[in-house]
């Protein structure tokens, strides 16, 4: 088990060094929130965790009430933090204002479309190469998202009772758990969200939190594709059909044949 915590532009100015002195060991930074917005202290908090070698993963408030914009929001995401390395996942942070701001514009969320929507976030998350996640707390996991989801993606849990244990795993959660959103750490003026993390997602995000390295891996599988006829490497993040899926395996299939009857010949 490791003790971290989450922050934002909330949190103002930190001082990274005396967090890590004071026992901190791992960090959740808010990233961003809804179309492309970068939290104002991302950059700088990103920057300290890193020089200081303090894990750290992030999370992307929702503004979204259509599964198009959901995935956007992954996008954004994902392209707030390239060039950094996260030991930690990458989550979906919907909320009370996240449903109110959709039904301000008309948009009454239901499960099915909360549920749709965390999908397209996690589903795009980790086609970009990073760890998704979805932060709910008990009563969004009931009300707004199906019974599948933390079966398929891991759950950043919110939940403040009035004597938190962290050492003790709470049911429900699905490897971190938000256990107070009054804490006090050295390094930080006021309060601040207090989190436990029960999986070694450093190992687990071992290799694919680096957008540098993936997106030179992606690049090399887009030249393998276009030298090879499989595919045009255009669009590389459009959905793809079942039968362009056909025509791709077809195509590499026809290839391999190619060059074994020519090892045959030879």
């Amino acid at each position: 088990m490791k003790l971290g915590i989450d922050v934002s532009k909330w949190q103002g100015t930190i001082d990274w060094e005396r967090v890590k002195a004071a026992g901190i060991e791992f960090a959740m930074l808010r990233a961003g929130y809804g179309a492309g917005n970068i939290d104002p202290q991302f950059e700088r908090s990103a920057k300290e965790c890193t020089r200081l070698g303090i894990p750290f993963g992030v999370y992307w408030f929702s503004y979204a009430y259509t599964p198009e914009m959901a995935r956007r929001e992954a996008e954004y995401c994902a392209e707030a933090v390239r060039g950094y390395s996260l030991a930690y996942p990458a989550a979906w942070d919907f909320e009370y204002d996240s449903v109110d701001f959709a039904l301000e514009r008309g948009v009454a969320v239901t499960k099915e479309l909360a549920s749709a929507m965390a999908r397209e976030f996690c589903g795009e998350i980790r086609r970009r190469g990073l760890y998704p996640m979805l932060y709910a707390n008990p009563n969004y996991l009931a009300q707004y998202f199906d019974g599948d989801l933390p079966e398929e993606v891991d759950i950043w849990l919110a939940k403040w009772p009035r004597d938190p244990d962290p050492a003790v795993e709470p049911e429900l959660s699905g490897g971190m758990w938000q256990y107070s959103s009054s804490g006090q750490v050295e390094g930080i003026s006021g309060r601040v969200d207090l989190d436990a993390a029960y999986r070694d997602y450093p190992a687990i995000t071992a290799g694919g939190g680096n957008m540098d390295g993936y997106a030179a891996e992606a690049e090399k599988a887009r030249e393998w594709v276009m030298e090879r006829g499989i595919s045009d490497g255009e669009r590389p993040l459009d959905k793809v059909t079942r039968e362009e899926l056909w025509v791709m395996l077809y195509r590499m299939e026809g290839d391999t044949n190619d060059k074994l009857a020519g090892t045959l010949r030879e």
